[in-house]
């Protein structure tokens, strides 16, 4: 462990402090909100103890261990990026980070978070990091070109934050609405994504799967999704827990999710969000 912190701490040497939260997507950490629902639907309180455990697995999970995972996946779109109008300009494709240092980097970052993860939240948490790294190996080396398919395993990591919030406070409960819940929002916001992917020139380069959404596809999709995030507010055993949880998650998917096709300031934002 020691020496992956050397490793770590070395790379610092060598590329800019920016380029390292670059590569690790530090925007894209607003996901860690699914952890923060889990934790306070459940909790007795909302205490100092509590923030403190969010911070410290905000610390392990979004900055160790996701960080290493946004690392491994532009190691491995690493040509695709290349060939991409915008995404050319990121670390790695631009090599301002070179490959060698970007593999050590995740290495580094996965190994010092799945330990942190073990130490300080016990076995439940520390395995779902461990899953969370299998999933994105997954996506990353076989479910991404495959339509649809990459879209479930995608949105799947969102019902796990969820988990993995609960847990922190208690492990007798699974919710597993919410949950459902969750995931119903992470295809949202996902077809977003692609939505706003296919308004960029040469997007479908770099990734194929944007070929089989045509038309109202991702409409369609985000439709019954929402289907399913009311179907999981209505049938919730915990409703009382979890009431405030699903109506900002209700509210999210309204404006965020499909507000983008009706509002050209939202579908611009996307585009700028995602396309960097």
């Amino acid at each position: 462990m020691y020496s992956r912190i050397k490793n770590l701490l070395s790379l610092f040497n060598k590329d800019t402090f920016h380029d390292f939260l670059e590569i690790i997507r530090l925007k894209f950490h607003l996901n860690f909100a699914f952890v923060i629902l889990g934790a306070t639907s459940f909790s007795e309180r909302i205490d100092t103890g509590l923030i403190f455990s969010l911070l410290l697995m905000y610390l392990s999970f979004n900055v160790f261990v996701y960080g290493g995972i946004y690392t491994m996946n532009a190691i491995t779109d690493l040509d695709k990026d290349s060939q991409h109008p915008l995404k050319c300009n990121r670390p790695l494709p631009s090599g301002r980070i070179s490959k060698q240092s970007a593999i050590k980097l995740a290495v580094s970052l996965m190994s010092i978070g799945t330990f942190l993860g073990f130490l300080l939240f016990g076995i439940n948490v520390g395995l779902i990091y461990v899953v969370f790294i299998a999933i994105n190996l997954f996506y990353s080396l076989v479910a991404r070109n495959i339509p649809y398919l990459e879209l479930f395993v995608n949105a799947s990591t969102m019902p796990l934050r969820l988990l993995m919030g609960t847990y922190l406070v208690t492990d007798s409960l699974v919710p597993t609405s919410l949950m459902f819940g969750a995931f119903c929002v992470g295809i949202g916001f996902l077809s977003v994504r692609r939505i706003v992917e296919k308004d960029i020139q040469n997007s479908i380069e770099a990734r194929p799967a944007l070929k089989a959404y045509q038309g109202n596809t991702m409409l369609w999709i985000q439709l019954v999704s929402f289907i399913g995030l009311i179907l999981a507010f209505s049938s919730d055993i915990f409703i009382q827990q979890t009431f405030t949880a699903y109506l900002l998650m209700v509210i999210y998917f309204i404006i965020f999710c499909l507000g983008v096709h009706f509002s050209k300031s939202l579908r611009s934002y996307w585009r700028n969000f995602y396309g960097h």
